[in-house]
């Protein structure tokens, strides 16, 4: 209760003294609003003493004496204040009486508080001196009482019993405000822990965020790095999209104006399994096949010009061929499959292609499994089927592969001539079809 009347004195002590000051300094430049605050200073004046006089009247320890006193130093400061504008005044604009009202009031009020502070001084009241006065007969008479009645041994165990009960109830107090005591002792830990727990906790979090925010900035980073090194990869790359695959060195695709490229693989060669005048040679279905696989296989292709010419005499485009980032030749030539050969001036990676053929050759991978397969003294392969082929092969007779099964028979002289009939050219199983129509020996005469 104490501490609540404190509270509420000390908001209407300082309130008191807030508007007291703006009043003074409306009234020092003259402003006309400033008599409205007069108003509400008296009114918290009367409220921080009625607060007081209650605090008195309720709060042990507090008494009406005190109230009164501090009331008059209030006052009495604010008669000083008041006194000292007027003197500041009249020396500033040579003016007299302008705050003298106030002082004059200020006086009065005081001087009023301060009789009745020095009339509840101790030992002033007159009802207070007769309570004392009758508070010490009555403790006289009391002496007397137990005095007369001490020889009684029924009185004495009273006393004695009266003693130990109020001993008792001393004892239950003081155990009462220990344990009370303990529990706020208690409260105040646990409140303690709570918070350090609550505090390690955001640290914790902070941490994990901090390492959080750390790592995708490790990882944007990373992923900023493959990135740009994929783009540094592509560079002087045109992407492509797979169209057909004719054997293991020449593959047809669709550049990014949907026009179709016949591609012929720079500085490799594979054995035949599509060549008109030539049997299926060892290891070309294995050529066509993984080359097939890593065609269908791959989400990207791309392909690279050397320099010098960019085509062929049969009109194929002369490229480096890459499926998802990785150079065909070179898995071509490191599995055997493929020699290094058919060289024309473009010769980029030509020291690459040799060390991944020397690879297969040291291993005897593919191709160099078969003994003096490969003709190493200049381009192509050796092979008993392909002389057994040739040898047997009858001269070609245009006539008669113009004879089709229906009956329908065509002779065109060129490829000017057959496209007039079919635009897009014939496959080999045509009756139209010509092998000196075939310049890319692809089994396809006169396609575009």
């Amino acid at each position: 209760m104490s501490i609540i009347f404190g509270f509420l004195i000390f908001i209407s002590t300082i309130s008191t003294a807030v508007l007291f000051g703006l009043a003074m300094h409306g009234h020092w430049t003259d402003k006309d609003q400033s008599g409205s605050f007069w108003k509400p200073v008296f009114v918290l004046l009367a409220v921080s003493g009625i607060l007081m006089i209650n605090r008195a009247l309720i709060v042990d320890g507090a008494t009406i004496n005190e109230a009164f006193l501090i009331l008059w130093v209030m006052v009495s400061i604010a008669m000083f204040i008041s006194m000292a504008s007027s003197r500041f005044y009249k020396l500033k604009y040579k003016e007299k009486g302008k705050f003298s009202k106030i002082s004059r009031n200020a006086f009065i009020l005081g001087f009023i508080i301060f009789l009745l502070f020095v009339f509840t001084l101790p030992g002033t009241n007159v009802e207070e001196g007769a309570a004392a006065t009758e508070s010490e007969t009555v403790e006289k008479a009391k002496d007397i009482v137990q005095d007369n009645e001490a020889g009684t041994e029924a009185e004495k165990e009273a006393e004695e019993q009266r003693l130990t009960a109020e001993k008792e109830k001393e004892e239950a107090a003081k155990e009462k405000a220990q344990a009370e005591q303990e529990e706020r002792e208690k409260a105040e830990r646990e409140a303690a822990e709570k918070e350090q727990a609550e505090k390690e906790k955001e640290e914790k979090l902070a941490a994990e965020k901090t390492a959080k925010e750390k790592e995708e900035k490790q990882k944007a980073e990373k992923e900023k790095q493959e990135k740009e090194k994929d783009s540094a990869a592509k560079d002087g790359l045109a992407e492509v999209e797979l169209y057909r695959v004719v054997d293991g060195d020449t593959v047809h695709v669709l550049d990014s104006d949907n026009n179709t490229l016949k591609l012929r693989l720079l500085l490799i060669d594979t054995p035949e399994t599509v060549h008109p005048n030539k049997p299926v040679e060892p290891f070309g279905p294995e050529a066509s096949a993984r080359m097939t696989e890593l065609m269908n296989n791959a989400e990207e292709l791309y392909i690279e010009y050397d320099e010098g010419a960019k085509t062929d005499h049969y009109g194929r485009y002369l490229v480096y061929l890459y499926a998802d980032g990785v150079n065909v030749h070179e898995v071509l030539l490191e599995e055997g499959l493929a020699r290094v050969g058919y060289i024309y001036e473009q010769q980029r990676y030509l020291s690459e292609f040799r060390e991944k053929e020397q690879y297969a050759k040291d291993n005897q991978l593919g191709i160099w499994s078969i003994p003096g397969y490969v003709n190493e003294d200049g381009e192509g392969f050796n092979s008993e089927e392909e002389e057994i082929a040739a040898e047997a092969e009858p001269e070609i007779n245009t006539e008669q592969n113009a004879e089709s099964a229906s009956g329908t028979s065509y002779n065109f002289a060129n490829c000017t001539e057959l496209r007039t009939v079919f635009p897009e050219g014939v496959g080999s199983d045509h009756s139209a079809y010509q092998p000196k129509m075939d310049k890319d020996k692809d089994n396809w005469a006169c396609e575009n």
